[in-house]
């Protein structure tokens, strides 16, 4: 699917996928970006790719201890992947460090739960439980793994100071692609996104608020092509 792709066909069921080759997958690579309407996590493989299992979970669980892990969100996917490892024969590590995750609409943590017997896993923290599609691609391969951003508001419901939440993470977020420069995406509707909303409503001749309604969100819409 394309990197800015609108996630058709996303859900918040479980999705699996077979193995299709004998043998331990190595893990390589995870890493992890923001797009449009989406922020995508790869997990990319030496050789070729495992099946998998990707689900929302209660909980993330380490596999080795039972015991949960205190990943940071609201909601959260575990990906199963088998056969696959992130070790190799002698035990050391063919992958790097987990990225850390900021600055997202809806990516808020990236865990390794579990790397025994040919079974690999990992949890995703999400702001909030949003659908997710997943995607299988080669050279190289890799699995990614797209969590929907949650909309800024639908109908006629408002946006503005003093609100918190994912909502306001991707209205922050669209803010950063039109605007062009950092605005905080953290979830607080403060003084520096209003300050954003009003300069974007001056930008496309909206009423100049500071509230996201109906016409910025549109507007917001046509900007970015969603």
């Amino acid at each position: 699917m394309p990197a800015d792709d609108t996630t058709s066909g996303a859900t918040v069921h479980v999705q699996r996928r077979e193995p299709t080759h004998s043998g331990t997958s190595l893990l390589v690579d995870v890493r992890a970006a923001g797009h449009t309407t989406f922020d995508r996590v790869v997990f990319q493989f030496a050789g070729h790719r495992p099946g998998h299992t990707i689900d929302y979970v209660p909980r993330i669980i380490d596999d080795a201890t039972g015991e949960p892990i205190g990943a940071r969100g609201r909601a959260f996917v575990q990906v199963t992947l088998m056969p696959a490892a992130a070790h190799d024969d002698n035990g050391h590590a063919t992958a790097g460090a987990l990225p850390p995750v900021s600055g997202s609409a809806a990516l808020r943590d990236i865990v390794g739960a579990g790397d025994f017997e040919a079974v690999l896993t990992h949890g995703i923290g999400i702001a909030a439980r949003t659908p997710f599609v997943v995607g299988a691609f080669e050279d190289p391969p890799r699995i990614a793994v797209d969590i929907t951003h949650e909309p800024p508001g639908t109908g006629d419901e408002l946006l503005r100071r003093g609100d918190s939440g994912a909502a306001v993470a991707t209205w922050q977020w669209r803010l950063r692609l039109t605007l062009g420069r950092p605005v905080p995406v953290d979830e607080d509707f403060g003084p520096m996104t209003e300050t954003a909303t009003r300069d974007f409503q001056r930008e496309r001749a909206l009423t100049v608020d500071g509230i996201v309604g109906p016409r910025s969100r549109s507007a917001m819409e046509r900007v970015l092509g969603i």
